[in-house]
């Protein structure tokens, strides 16, 4: 019966009623099937058989109108959706979830202020019957709305912690968020969110940064709690053993900190009970930041002192590891364990024994173990070199030295996301692009082109379903913690190679995507190694590419003219520490504030690549564009932060009909920190495809 058309005056009966209700349940069931990873092929055409049948037996029907608009948004027909739905809510505009649907196409539209409405008005109909509070949560936080975000997850995470998404965007969400004064309820919270389990606990570092402030009375004249107070202070403790600090004021409290244990436990090589999770907390502090703290004279001969004593002790006494473990704190708070002249010990077998049993556990493992290990896996790395090339670029081994010596960046947690579809997040950013020449394409081979410590290639692997990855660096060391972690989150999906990119272009395959994030900019001739992945590009092939903005920089740029003036020319560590030292107590002339409020300037492999690299170029959009002519290249879009993207909105028009080079640069004269993260953007071979 179709009653499409039918007056008011008939009725559907109870029979066509049940009928109904059984075809959207089937048609439920096999969409439920479609989603599926290994779904077959026929699972979706017979829902929408099953649904066209249901409907026509009722047309206003709101179970079966809310699920045909679910399966349109699946198949990315948006404004067909949207079509369906709005007959739902005509039928029934309090419907609770079809506004829920509702919410979630204007999401795939971008219209998050007609999300927003949507979700709000599910949710004060119904709290229980959809998600409709955890979406509008997320489109909070994609507006740039953070404690309105922050405070709903907060409420959320309450009764689902369990849940991977609401817990990785609760962190998202905070690393958004400042304390504006002291609360015990949100120390609380946050305490609690430290022990959270498979997130990146760095995101809280703002928050608790600034919660500390507060708490510990912080200011730049003074610390006014005493030591006892602050040393069993347990959200500093937490915090210094999750991640490490970004914070000129907190740094300094640690020196000094660092340097009171230090004093009182030479004196007689113990540590009082009081003190002992402080002292252990701190050198978890040293490891996680690579002792990027400065150390002064006399501190470096007491713990020269405190070294030699120790191996002395080693090497000469019946000893046991509870005499040395206080010291060995000490020392491991001033000096990486793998470089000193213990690690041989600690990597005796019968030590080890004794160490897995102490407090001194994760710290050596940290230290040693997991060194032996890294070096031990970077020898197995594949090395590919192009057999009749002898010499190898100057500035590519300059720049793989230093990341052998600091593999970048030392990452923990590759947060969480929903496994979809590389094509669909790719026309979410660029609908206007045509893709069709990719229907059908079970996997997209995508090569990760300096892939680092392997973080990108990773959150590739695992955040999206059709790809099969190749990741290259210049480094082994850091492709051996890239390993390190792929086996940790049980990605086997991609391939690490060690390979410069410019010797790489030979590789026997073509890639339908290339992602390349903040290395040709470090490259002697950055267009030489675009030229290298251009032919490594598939015809129909993307390439999504990041490069420091000369306008954005401006600021490292001049320090980096300076130190190059001067006579501190040399690379070592202690040379960047005490350079870094200068910067934080004002004894470089000028305004450096940009870069001692850099994250990236609190870690040694993170300030080492921000501004004492081995190379670094600059580009403006004009650049970009060059370098995109010369290689055949058409630029598809840049992907621009929130406030970038409000800013093109507000100043030019519409970002997915002005996303262009020219309105960029317009933009960034005005607001030259928009791209301080770098120009991030995808192009494509010039050919006859064009955007739809």
């Amino acid at each position: 019966m179709n009653l499409l058309h039918a007056t008011n005056t008939k009725k559907t009966s109870r029979l066509d009623l049940d009928s109904y209700a059984q075809l959207v349940q089937e048609a439920g069931q096999h969409f439920a099937k479609a989603q599926l990873k290994d779904a077959q092929a026929n699972e979706l055409p017979q829902a929408l058989q099953k649904l066209s049948l249901a409907l026509g037996i009722n047309p206003n029907g709101i179970k079966g109108l809310n699920l045909l608009a679910r399966i349109e948004l699946f198949r990315g027909r948006h404004d067909q959706a949207q079509i369906v739905i709005n007959r739902a809510l005509d039928a029934k505009p309090d419907s609770p979830t079809a506004l829920y649907s509702a919410g979630h196409i204007a999401l795939a539209l971008n219209n998050l202020d007609l999300a927003e409405q949507h979700f709000s008005a599910s949710l004060k109909i119904s709290k229980v019957a959809t998600r409709s509070a955890s979406s509008l949560a997320y489109t909070y936080l994609e507006q740039g709305k953070y404690v309105e975000a922050f405070q709903m997850y907060q409420e959320l995470i309450k009764t689902q912690s369990n849940d991977p998404h609401i817990k990785n965007k609760l962190f998202e969400s905070a690393s958004h968020i400042n304390a504006d004064f002291y609360s015990v309820e949100l120390e609380t919270n946050v305490l609690r969110y430290l022990d959270f389990k498979e997130v990146d606990h760095s995101l809280l570092r703002n928050l608790t940064t600034t919660l500390l402030h507060h708490k510990l009375q912080i200011t730049q004249s003074s610390t006014p709690l005493e030591f006892d107070q602050i040393a069993s202070d347990p959200l500093l403790l937490a915090s210094l053993r999750s991640f490490h600090f970004c914070d000129a004021l907190l740094e300094r409290l640690f020196i000094s900190l660092r340097q009171t244990l230090l004093f009182n436990t030479v004196q007689n090589m113990t540590i009082p009970s009081l003190h002992l999770e402080l002292a252990h907390d701190m050198a978890i502090q040293a490891q996680l930041n690579e002792y990027v703290w400065p150390v002064t004279k006399d501190e470096e001969n007491i713990i020269e002192g405190l070294e030699n004593l120790l191996y002395q002790i080693t090497e000469e006494t019946e000893w046991q590891l509870d005499d040395i473990a206080p010291a060995v704190l000490i020392l491991a708070q001033y000096k990486d364990l793998a470089k000193t002249t213990l690690a041989a010990i600690f990597n005796d077998i019968k030590v080890q024994k004794s160490v897995n049993n102490s407090y001194l556990a994760d710290i050596i493992t940290y230290a040693i173990g997991n060194n032996k290990e890294e070096m031990a896996i970077a020898k197995k790395i594949p090395y590919w070199k192009v057999k009749k090339r002898t010499d190898k670029n100057k500035v590519s081994l300059k720049v793989q030295n230093q990341y052998e010596e600091n593999p970048y960046p030392r990452w923990k947690d590759i947060g969480f996301n929903t496994a979809s579809s590389y094509q669909q997040a790719l026309l979410k950013n660029f609908p206007q692009l045509n893709l069709s020449h990719w229907q059908g394409k079970e996997k997209l081979n995508v090569l990760v082109a300096g892939c680092g410590t392997g973080r990108q290639a990773i959150r590739l692997a695992s955040y999206f379903n059709d790809l099969n990855v190749v990741a290259i660096d210049l480094s082994g060391r850091s492709l051996a913690y890239a390993q390190q972690q792929a086996i940790k989150y049980e990605v086997t999906n991609i391939q690490f190679i060690q390979a410069d990119i410019l010797e790489f272009s030979n590789f026997p395959a073509l890639f339908d995507v290339i992602e390349c994030s903040g290395v040709l900019h470090h490259m002697e001739n950055p267009e030489l190694g675009l030229q290298s992945l251009q032919q490594l590009l598939s015809p129909t092939g993307v390439m999504k590419i990041a490069l420091y903005s000369e306008q954005a920089r401006k600021k490292i740029i001049a320090f980096r003219q300076l130190i190059e003036q001067s006579n501190n020319t040399s690379k070592n560590e202690l040379d960047q520490r005490l350079l870094r030292q200068a910067l934080l107590m004002n004894q470089i002339p000028g305004d450096w504030n940009e870069i001692i409020n850099s994250p990236d300037f609190y870690s040694m492999s993170n300030c080492r690549d921000l501004i004492f690299h081995e190379q670094e170029y600059q580009f403006t959009p004009n650049k970009i564009a060059s370098l995109l002519s010369d290689n055949q290249l058409d630029f598809i879009g840049m992907l621009p932060t929130m406030t970038a993207r409000k800013l093109m909105e507000n100043q030019i028009g519409k970002l997915d009909k002005n996303n262009t080079l020219e309105n960029w640069d317009i933009i960034e004269q005005n607001n030259p920190d928009i791209f301080a993260g770098m120009y991030q953007f995808y192009c494509r071979k010039q050919s006859n495809i064009e955007f739809i």
